[in-house]
C-alpha cells in the first residue's frame, strides 16, 4: 500500500534537490482512507481512497513562502519549486521566521498495525453487518460510521532531517433512534490494533441508550453535577490542548492571566483540582502518537500533575526570544483516572445528570476558554445513585478549567471518538459538580 520507506527518502531528495532557496522544509503524506457509511439499516457509502500530499516551504533569509500539491511527476515538482521560490523573494520579511532544526534522536512510534492497514472494505463491511443487523432486529433506525486510515507522513528539511512515521486506526461511532425520533443513542470506539476492534458492544450501547431515553422527561436548567461519559470528557478536556501557551500567558491573552497575580507564573501553581492529571505521551500502547513536531522531538509530558500545572508548550521562535528551551504542543492527551466503574461513578451522585456526548461546541470567551454546545443522544437524569430515566437536552456554557476544578471522580481511560478532534485521547468518565447546564434544548 502506497510508497515504501525508501520511495519516500528518494522522493523527498528529488524535491529538495530541486530547491536553490536558503532553507527548505518538505512536509509529505501517503494515506489511504476506507469509509464505510450507513443509514436507515443500510450501507450508503463504501470508499476506499489513496492520495499523497505536499507542503513545501522555502525561505531566503526572513523572506518565505509555502506551496501544497498532490502530483509527484518531474514536472509539477519543478514548476511548484519554481513557483514558492518566486513568491518567497517577493513576500515581506517575517521577523519571527527562523530556519529549520537540524537531526535529532526520535524515538520509534507506536502508532502502525499491519493487519489494520491490510483491512479491505470486505473485511470491514463483515464487521459492520451484525450491528445493522441488530439495529434491524430491535426496531431501531441506525447511522453508522466507520473509518480505517493508514499511511506515512514524512518531514524533510535541506539540512539533514529525514523523518518518516507511519501510523494506523480506526473508529466507529453510530447513532441509533426509536420510531418518530423519541429516543437517541450514540456510541463509538477507536483502536489502533484490528485485533482489538469489536464493534457488537458499540451497536448495543447506542441502541440500548435509544431504548431508555424514550419520552423524555422535562428538568430545568441550572447548575448541576453531570456524569460526564467518556466521548463527552474527551470534546471538553481536548479543548484545553489549544489553549495550553506560554507566548499566550507572556503577552496577556490567555485564560491563565486570569487565574494568577499579575506578574505570578503559572507553572508550579494548583490551579486545577487535585483529581486532575493530563499528560502526553506519544509511546502510550493505547493511544499512542508521532514522536516529533516539525522535527523537534516528542517525549512524555506532564502538563497537569494532581491539580498543578507543570508545563506549557513553547513555540521556536518565543522560546528563543525567552531564552528558554522550545515544548512541543500534545501530539495525544492522556487522563490515568481513577478506575471507577460507571456505575460507581452514577452511585455516587445524589441529584444530577447523565451525558452521553457533547455537540457543535463553539467558543464563547477566548480569555476565559469559555465554550458552549448541546448535549444529545441519551441525556439521563440521577436520583439517589441511580438514573431516574431520560430528560430533556440542555445548551451548557462552561470551561474545561472549571471541569477539572470541580472534578469529583473519574472512571477508567476509554479511547472514543469525540466531536471536536481527531486527537488520540485516553480520557475516563467525569463527575463534574457545579457544571453549567445553561438552558433547556428543544433538539431530540
Amino acid at each position: 500500500m502506497g510508497m515504501n520507506r525508501s520511495e519516500l527518502e528518494a522522493l523527498s531528495a528529488k524535491i529538495l534537490g530541486l530547491v536553490t532557496a536558503e532553507h527548505a522544509e518538505l512536509y509529505l503524506s501517503d494515506n489511504e482512507d476506507l469509509i464505510l457509511r450507513s443509514a436507515n439499516n443500510d450501507l450508503t457509502t463504501n470508499g476506499l481512497v489513496s492520495r499523497v500530499t505536499l507542503h513545501l516551504s522555502v525561505g531566503y533569509g526572513k523572506r518565505s513562502a509555502s506551496i501544497s500539491l498532490s502530483q509527484t511527476d518531474g514536472t509539477s515538482l519543478r514548476d511548484a519549486v519554481k513557483k514558492v521560490e518566486t513568491m518567497a523573494k517577493l513576500a515581506p520579511e517575517d521577523p519571527e521566521s527562523l530556519p529549520p532544526v537540524g537531526p535529532s534522536t526520535y524515538a520509534e512510534p507506536l502508532t502502525w498495525s499491519d493487519a489494520t492497514a491490510a483491512l479491505t472494505p470486505g473485511e470491514a463491511l463483515a464487521r459492520l453487518r451484525p450491528v445493522i443487523e441488530a439495529a434491524r432486529t430491535a426496531k431501531v433506525d441506525s447511522a453508522g460510521y466507520f473509518s480505517r486510515t493508514a499511511g506515512t507522513s514524512v518531514y524533510a528539511n535541506n539540512l539533514g532531517v529525514f523523518i518518516a512515521q507511519r501510523s494506523s486506526h480506526l473508529g466507529f461511532s453510530i447513532t441509533a433512534r426509536t420510531a418518530g425520533g423519541r429516543g437517541s443513542g450514540w456510541a463509538s470506539t477507536r483502536v489502533k490494533d484490528l485485533a482489538d476492534l469489536d464493534l457488537g458492544p458499540v451497536g448495543e450501547r447506542a441502541i440500548q441508550k435509544a431504548r431508555d431515553s424514550r419520552n423524555a422527561a422535562a428538568r430545568p436548567a441550572g447548575r448541576t453535577t453531570v456524569v460526564l461519559e467518556a466521548a463527552a470528557a474527551r470534546d471538553l478536556v481536548g479543548l484545553l490542548a489549544w489553549g495550553l501557551d506560554r507566548r499566550s500567558f507572556d503577552e496577556g491573552r490567555s485564560f491563565l492571566n486570569g487565574l494568577v497575580g499579575e506578574g505570578e507564573d503559572p507553572l508550579g501553581k494548583a490551579l486545577f483540582g487535585d483529581k486532575a492529571t493530563v499528560i502526553t505521551d506519544p509511546l502510550d500502547p493505547l493511544a499512542p502518537c508521532g514522536t516529533h513536531e516539525s522535527g523537534l522531538p516528542v517525549t512524555r509530558t506532564t502538563w497537569i500533575e494532581n491539580g498543578v500545572l507543570k508545563t506549557l508548550p513553547v513555540g521556536r521562535f518565543w522560546a528563543q526570544k525567552q531564552g528558554i528551551a522550545p515544548q512541543p504542543g500534545p501530539g495525544n492527551l492522556l487522563m490515568p483516572g481513577e478506575g471507577k466503574s460507571l456505575e460507581a461513578l452514577i452511585g455516587g451522585v445524589e441529584d444530577g445528570v447523565l451525558v452521553t456526548r457533547l455537540w457543535y461546541l463553539r467558543m464563547v470567551q477566548p480569555q476565559s476558554l469559555l465554550y458552549t454546545g448541546l448535549t444529545r443522544d441519551g441525556t439521563f437524569a440521577i436520583q439517589d445513585g441511580k438514573i431516574a430515566g431520560p430528560v430533556n437536552n440542555f445548551r451548557f456554557n462552561e470551561t474545561p478549567v472549571n471541569v477539572l476544578k470541580n472534578l469529583v471522580a473519574s472512571g477508567a481511560p476509554e479511547h472514543v471518538l469525540g466531536s471536536e478532534s481527531d486527537m488520540p485521547m485516553l480520557v475516563p468518565a467525569l463527575v463534574v459538580k457545579d457544571f453549567n447546564l445553561s438552558s433547556v434544548s428543544e433538539a431530540s
